[in-house]
């Protein structure tokens, strides 16, 4: 059992394979996730109206931005959102309420590890079809692709939406963790589900916002998840790269924090008897 925890090429392939599993779970039974994503363009048209009236009553842009980016970095956020991991929150509490975590723990695979790849191939279906089914709506009824869109922004969009994914699990993860100790750590998920919606541009871009605010919502760890929001803004291929270091950062503590305060959770439990 210990070999193959530590062999990398076994630890690879057994990973490989959960996510498969899970991609095959989530496209065997289309109807859910058909009707999650068909929610998307709803969202997004009526963000398009508001912001539409709202740029043709001011007049003008607002630090480079008009409606056209607004929508589509709203867009952005909502496709984001199958790439984030909300869900596991709601897994990992449920197995350890009722105790399905601690037979978990003597499999022969890390439990962590094995929950990440499960969601992420849960998630990944969701996000390919929204965001196939989002770019048609965008280029049909939000004018085109904005004017401050370079080929070269796709490069750090990419790289934005890996770290983004990696810093969502790691937060989702760790606000799980109390739960070894309190009843509920809902409360936990729900602050740090509503920083995100709002640090994140989720109903207004961050470019709208005074600076200071800006400054804020990209240093802390609920703004990294959704960086790649920023595609569109004037001034993301100079900055792209310093927002993925900021994800990088964040990845290294939380993920640190996990360690060290799941080997406590663990020794709790194996002086409690398991």
């Amino acid at each position: 059992m210990k070999t193959n925890k530590s062999n990398p090429a076994n630890a690879i392939a057994k990973y490989l394979k959960v996510y498969l599993v899970s991609v095959k779970e989530v496209l065997f039974y289309p109807q859910k996730m058909q009707a999650t994503v068909l929610l998307i363009p709803i969202r997004v048209l009526v963000f398009l109206f508001i912001y539409d009236y709202a740029f043709k009553y001011i007049g003008r842009p607002i630090n480079g931005i008009n409606a056209q980016i607004a929508v589509w970095g709203i867009a952005i956020y909502q496709v984001l959102l199958f790439a984030q991991f909300r869900g596991i929150f709601r897994t990992i509490s449920e197995e350890i309420k009722n105790g399905s975590l601690e037979t978990q723990l003597n499999k022969p695979y890390e439990y962590l590890f094995y929950k990440f790849w499960e969601h992420l191939g849960k998630g990944s279906p969701n996000f390919l079809v929204s965001l196939a089914v989002v770019l048609p709506f965008l280029l049909l009824f939000v004018g085109g692709v904005p004017d401050t869109f370079r080929l070269t922004n796709l490069i750090g969009f990419l790289f934005l939406v890996l770290g983004g994914t990696l810093v969502s699990a790691a937060l989702y993860i760790l606000i799980i963790m109390p739960a070894f100790w309190i009843e509920d750590a809902q409360p936990l998920f729900w602050i740090t589900d509503k920083l995100i919606l709002v640090l994140g541009g989720a109903f207004v871009p961050l470019a709208l916002l005074p600076q200071s605010f800006q400054t804020f919502a990209n240093l802390t760890p609920f703004g990294a998840p959704m960086f790649a929001t920023q595609m569109f803004y004037p001034t993301f291929a100079e900055r792209w790269g310093l927002l993925f270091l900021l994800q990088l950062f964040w990845i290294a503590i939380l993920s640190l924090a996990i360690l060290v305060v799941f080997s406590k959770a663990k020794l709790k439990m194996s002086i409690n008897g398991g």
